[in-house]
């Protein structure tokens, strides 16, 4: 894995980290919970610490 790699986190692993099965789902937590968008969009990926930031501060339940 190159540092890029390491860097970014693809759509699916972050389907399983969250325990999502739908992408529309990620969509509702990116339009409603403050959710990091995607920085790549062919294939989805996100940058790893601002999901790791995201689900730290309280995920769907931050205030």
């Amino acid at each position: 894995m190159t540092l890029n790699q390491s860097l970014l986190i693809a759509e699916s692993e972050v389907m399983e980290i969250l325990l999502i099965s739908s992408r529309q789902t990620i969509w509702n937590y990116i339009n409603h919970y403050g959710f990091p968008k995607p920085i790549r969009t062919r294939p989805k990926a996100y940058l790893r610490e601002d999901v790791e930031h995201w689900i730290r501060n309280g995920g769907v339940n931050q205030k």
